[in-house]
C-alpha cells in the first residue's frame, strides 16, 4: 500500500467515537499523537496552544459533568484539552520570544514585528481569542489523523462549559482558555459508514 492509500485509510478509519473501551493507550503511542500536534503549523509560527492530557479518572468525570454528560469523556484512555493562548499581541513577551526564533537581524525583526503588530493589535480581544482557537484546530486535526493512522480513535468536542473546564484544570485564564476537548482511546463498537459530500460537490477548479 503506497503512502496516499495509507493516509486515506487513516482518514476513513477516523470517526467521532462516542464510547471507548477500557484499553489504555501505550505511552509511546500517546507521545506520537502529541508530537503531531507539537509539529503542527501555526500563524506566524506563534504556536498559540498548550496540550493538557487528563488521565485522572475523577477529573475526567468532573469534566464530563460540565460537557453535557458526553460519555466518551469519562470512558476514554486519555482526555486532551487544547488550550488557546491569549497573550499573543506584539507587545507580549511570549509573542516576542516566539518571533525572535526566526533569527532575523534587528532591523528585519522590527519590520517583521511591525507586520505582526499591524495584523494583530488592531483587533479586539474576542477576535484574538478566536484567532488562537483556529490555530488549535490545525493541531487538533493533525493529532486525530495521527491517532487514526495507528488505530486509535478520537472525538473532537466543542460542547462544554469552557469557564468551568478552565476552573477544573486550574489554568491561568489571563493567558489561556480551553478551546477544544478531545478524548482518545479505542472504540467500543464498530463505526458507522461515513457520510460525506462527493468530491465534485466540494471541489471547484478555476482554470
Amino acid at each position: 500500500m503506497d503512502k496516499k492509500e495509507l493516509f486515506l485509510e487513516a482518514m476513513n478509519f477516523r470517526h467521532a467515537c462516542k464510547l471507548f473501551t477500557e484499553k489504555r493507550i501505550p505511552t509511546e503511542e500517546l507521545e506520537f499523537i502529541l508530537e503531531a500536534g507539537r509539529l503542527s503549523p501555526s500563524s506566524f509560527g506563534v504556536e498559540q496552544w498548550k496540550f493538557v492530557v487528563v488521565q485522572n479518572e475523577a477529573l475526567k468525570k468532573e469534566i464530563e459533568n460540565v460537557s453535557w454528560n458526553q460519555k466518551q469523556i469519562s470512558t476514554c484512555s486519555d482526555l486532551l484539552i487544547i488550550l488557546a493562548r491569549k497573550d499573543v499581541r506584539s507587545s507580549d513577551a511570549y509573542t516576542v520570544k516566539q518571533l525572535k526564533r526566526w533569527g532575523l537581524d534587528e532591523n528585519a525583526f522590527k519590520g517583521f514585528l511591525g507586520i505582526y503588530h499591524g495584523w494583530v493589535d488592531g483587533r479586539d480581544d474576542h477576535t484574538i481569542e478566536m484567532w488562537s482557537e483556529k490555530q488549535c484546530y490545525i493541531a487538533a486535526g493533525n493529532m486525530m489523523t495521527a491517532a487514526a493512522s495507528i488505530g486509535i480513535d478520537s472525538c473532537p468536542i466543542e460542547g462544554f462549559e469552557y469557564q468551568k473546564v478552565d476552573a477544573l484544570l486550574g489554568i491561568d485564564t489571563s493567558v489561556y482558555q480551553s478551546a477544544l476537548v478531545i478524548p482518545f482511546g479505542y472504540r467500543a463498537a464498530e463505526q458507522r459508514g461515513k457520510h460525506r459530500l462527493s468530491f465534485d460537490e466540494v471541489v471547484e477548479f478555476k482554470k
